[in-house]
């Protein structure tokens, strides 16, 4: 940007209209200076296969956009099979590198979280997580930027059965959930809260926006239209699998219509037990 000398900046203060001008100017440089400063990182820390803590003042966190890993293990809150290994694999790819973060209409989540898609050289690491089946492709509108990269690698991932699209007897959640269980009777006492429960499904009722399994006639296991495709992926049709059998749950409690529920998006979180 070019220099405004001593002599002009007094001729400029003369007039009020010009003195608008260059307060526009002088804040704009400062923005365009901070926005092309603010893109690259260090990462401090990874939480998990979706999120990230930034190297910088604010120890700014990261939400990754475009995808949902499976929750990990934390104090007070279980974990889904296979977030130790979504962790891991996004500390392998960030470890130590500089990253750089591109935004799409949203920036910031409901948490006060950075939304972003993260980029480290050549590598696309919200994509790269997806396509080694360690989350689902999760596409939120209005963030669309990247969506059918996205897609196309939940689909490969699919196809070759990885991660959370694989063998569905060999996912198996933390140990250490056991400390989350409670009776599907207790729901109501835990609102808000993520847990593990176990009881056996005892009816199926359907519409065109939701399917619910009733465990144990206490609590309504709710699965979304946006979440079939999960389970049509394994051939497994809720209304029909789970009936009569003994499963385990996990996922977060909330009330609807005066029933406790729980939301869920995949089959690894209802696990039929032996």
């Amino acid at each position: 940007m070019r220099m405004i000398s001593k002599s002009g900046i007094k001729k400029i203060i003369k007039s009020p209209y010009a003195l608008i001008i260059l307060v526009v100017i002088i804040l704009a440089s400062y923005f365009i200076s901070d926005l092309r400063g603010s893109d690259e990182f260090v990462v401090r820390s990874v939480i998990d296969g979706d999120s990230i803590v930034l190297d910088d003042d604010e120890s700014t966190n990261v939400r990754f956009l475009g995808m949902d890993a499976p929750e990990i293990l934390i104090y007070g809150s279980p974990g889904d099979p296979l977030s130790e290994e979504s962790r891991r694999l996004n500390q392998s790819l960030l470890g130590g590198a500089i990253i750089k973060l591109e935004f799409d209409a949203e920036r910031y989540d409901d948490y006060g979280r950075t939304l972003a898609y993260v980029f480290v050289d050549n590598v696309f690491v919200n994509e790269e997580i997806v396509r080694n089946g360690l989350a689902r492709a999760l596409i939120i509108n209005p963030n669309k930027k990247y969506a059918d990269r996205i897609f196309k690698a939940q689909d490969e991932a699919k196809r070759e059965k990885r991660g959370i699209w694989g063998d569905l007897s060999t996912i198996k959640p933390p140990n250490e959930n056991n400390f989350f269980l409670i009776k599907p009777s207790d729901a109501t006492r835990h609102i808000d809260q993520r847990v593990v429960t176990r009881g056996k499904i005892t009816n199926f009722r359907k519409s065109d926006k939701v399917k619910v399994l009733r465990l144990e006639e206490e609590l309504d296991i709710v699965l979304f239209p946006d979440s079939w495709g999960n389970f049509n992926h394994f051939n497994i049709k809720p209304e029909e699998y789970y009936i009569g059998k003994p499963v385990e749950v996990i996922g977060k409690i909330s009330m609807y219509r005066g029933r406790p529920n729980i939301i869920i998006s995949h089959p690894m979180n209802i696990r039929v037990l032996n």
